[in-house]
């Protein structure tokens, strides 16, 4: 089990799609062999350096059978109780990562700690028998105000009943059948896509965020709600409480995710993203990438595509960029992707733009965009290659008056970009 985890964070950098699955299967064969993963949770988990989605898929899958809709099974079917390896033992791996700097994880430990501490000291909760363990165990009283803390505070408890409803929800049984694989959305490059995953991590990191200096936006929008109508002096106040009677029930989830979605529109600027996907799959150089990634967020363009995600963390992609990566969406698309992804784009209703001088270009001037695009760059030599050309529903092509019959693609993509949301913002008006 640990051996397959580790398929993951040795070598390359696993999506989120993979992972997932990963996860499944594991725990589907922990649940028939829970002596082995036993064994194997104490050993990995006592590890002091472990990369960061190593240490969230394991406590997923601690948290799946420890304390979810699996938990009875496995602790019943285990051999936890009959002395082949101690409960305790789980309880002192899980400890250190209450102090983790990941609040995901961190969550997770706590509703671990809050499930365990009363299986293997059942004395816990009652106080006659634990003062009888405090006279046989000096430290004795480390963990009874621990667990008394995570049962009794009420942050602890908010927090515990969302985790909860996390683990409760989570289903590994369908998700192996081939009705449950081909429920699964899919992502713009046909990947299957669990998106409903994602947003529970994301909303269970802003749930551990709410008492830190970054106070999540569900929370501000409540406040300002608040604030809003006592600052009110006498009048109807009707609109107000019937808009709050919208939001303020619904669970932390649903505004996490409408929060989410909403970013999403907006870049770092608070302007609302364009939809022009600027796509550089086919480009090598770290200087092009860097410019058009700096182009592109000028321009509010919703994303760009690379086809390496590791060139974001070049320098020279970093100076040449501003540091525009840090504020557009970039995502990687390997050029054997591309076609794919290509079709999958026109199937959202997106046109494929192709800048390219062919036969059938239509000059930049007469062009026309349509408000979902996807403007395909180039290779820096060679162009665009003919497979993709047959997927394009318009090539376009920069009018020159010179000897020289080309531009530097970066050049090319700002310019077709600068049309692109001139035509936009000639639309709106």
């Amino acid at each position: 089990i640990s051996s397959f985890l580790h398929i993951s964070t040795k070598s390359i950098t696993v999506s989120g799609q993979i992972k997932y699955f990963i996860e499944v299967f594991t725990i589907q064969c922990a649940r028939k062999h829970p002596n082995i993963f036993g064994k194997a949770l104490i050993t990995e988990i006592k590890k002091i350096n472990i990369l960061q989605q190593y240490v969230c898929s394991l406590m997923i899958i601690s948290g799946n059978l420890i304390v979810g809709k699996y938990s009875d099974d496995f602790i019943k079917s285990s051999t936890l109780n009959q002395g082949e390896f101690d409960i305790k033992e789980i309880i002192a791996a899980v400890v250190p990562w209450l102090g983790s700097t990941q609040s995901f994880c961190r969550a997770i430990a706590q509703l671990l700690l809050h499930k365990l501490v009363p299986l293997a000291f059942p004395s816990v909760s009652n106080d006659s028998m634990s003062t009888d363990m405090e006279k046989v165990h000096n430290d004795w009283f480390f963990v009874k105000n621990t667990w008394l803390f995570l049962e009794n505070n009420n942050e602890m408890q908010k927090l515990r009943k969302k985790q909860l409803r996390f683990f409760e929800s989570y289903e590994t049984d369908s998700v192996c059948t081939p009705e449950g694989i081909f429920r699964l959305g899919v992502d713009e490059i046909g990947e299957s896509n669990p998106s409903y995953f994602q947003g529970i991590k994301q909303c269970l990191i802003d749930i551990g965020n709410e008492n830190a200096a970054e106070v999540p936006e569900w929370k501000r929008m409540e406040e300002i709600l608040h604030e809003y109508e006592n600052d009110r002096q006498g009048g109807e106040t009707g609109e107000l409480v019937n808009f709050q009677r919208k939001i303020l029930p619904v669970d932390t989830l649903n505004l996490t995710l409408e929060n989410y979605k909403q970013q999403k529109r907006q870049n770092a600027a608070g302007r609302y993203r364009q939809s022009l996907i600027v796509c550089a799959s086919l480009i090598n150089k770290v200087t092009n990438l860097g410019g058009i990634t700096r182009t592109a967020e000028i321009f509010a363009a919703d994303k760009v595509l690379i086809p390496d995600s590791k060139i974001c963390k070049m320098d020279n992609f970093k100076s040449i960029s501003v540091g525009a990566g840090d504020w557009v969406t970039i995502e990687e698309c390997k050029e054997s992707d591309l076609l794919r992804w290509l079709k999958q784009c026109k199937k959202e209703g997106y046109e494929i733009i192709g800048v390219e001088q062919t036969s059938s270009s239509k000059s930049l001037s007469n062009a026309k965009f349509k408000g979902k695009s996807v403007l395909l760059l180039g290779k820096e030599k060679e162009g665009i290659p003919q497979e993709f050309l047959n997927v394009v529903d318009q090539c376009v092509e920069i009018p020159q008056l010179g000897v020289i019959r080309s531009l530097n693609v970066h050049v090319s993509g700002a310019i077709c970009m600068w049309e692109y949301t001139k035509q936009m913002m000639m639309n709106a008006d």
